[in-house]
C-alpha cells in the first residue's frame, strides 16, 4: 500500500536556558529555529492531498506564536520540561497530532533545527 508525505518548513525565534547543562547552553541563549513538520497517509483527500500546505501552516503557527519571541523556560510546559530541541520536537509532533491525526493523515515525524548543524527529531 503506498504511502504519501508531505513536510512544512516553519521559523521562529525564542530564547533558552538548558537546566541541568554542565556547558554553556545553561546560560540564557538564542536560536532561530527552523522546524519542519512531516505529515503522511495511505489515501489522499478529495483534493488529492495528504493535508493542505496551508491548513497545516496554520495550526503549526498558532500552536507556536506563544513561543515565539519569548523565553521557553517561561512558558508552559517548559516551565516544567527542560526546553531541549528534542521536547520540543515531542511537544510540536504532540500538539499537531491532536489536530491532525484522524485515522487518514498521521503526523509522523517532527525536526527540529537549533542551527543548520544541530537537530532534534521526534517520530510518535
Amino acid at each position: 500500500m503506498p504511502i504519501w508525505r508531505v513536510s512544512k518548513q516553519l521559523w521562529f525565534c525564542a530564547a533558552h536556558q538548558v537546566r541541568l547543562s554542565e556547558t554553556r547552553c545553561e546560560d540564557l541563549h538564542g536560536h532561530n529555529y527552523r522546524v519542519l513538520v512531516h505529515a503522511e497517509a495511505r489515501a489522499l483527500d478529495r483534493t488529492s492531498y495528504v493535508l493542505d500546505f496551508s491548513l497545516l501552516k496554520q495550526a503549526a503557527l498558532e500552536l507556536l506564536s506563544p513561543y515565539d519571541h519569548r523565553n521557553l523556560n517561561e512558558v508552559p510546559p517548559f516551565t516544567e520540561w527542560n526546553p531541549t530541541a528534542e521536547e520540543l520536537a515531542r511537544f510540536i509532533c504532540t500538539g499537531l497530532g491532536k489536530r491532525f491525526d484522524d485515522g487518514r493523515v498521521r503526523i509522523c515525524k517532527v525536526e527540529v533545527f537549533e542551527t543548520d548543524n544541530n537537530r532534534a527529531e521526534y517520530e510518535p
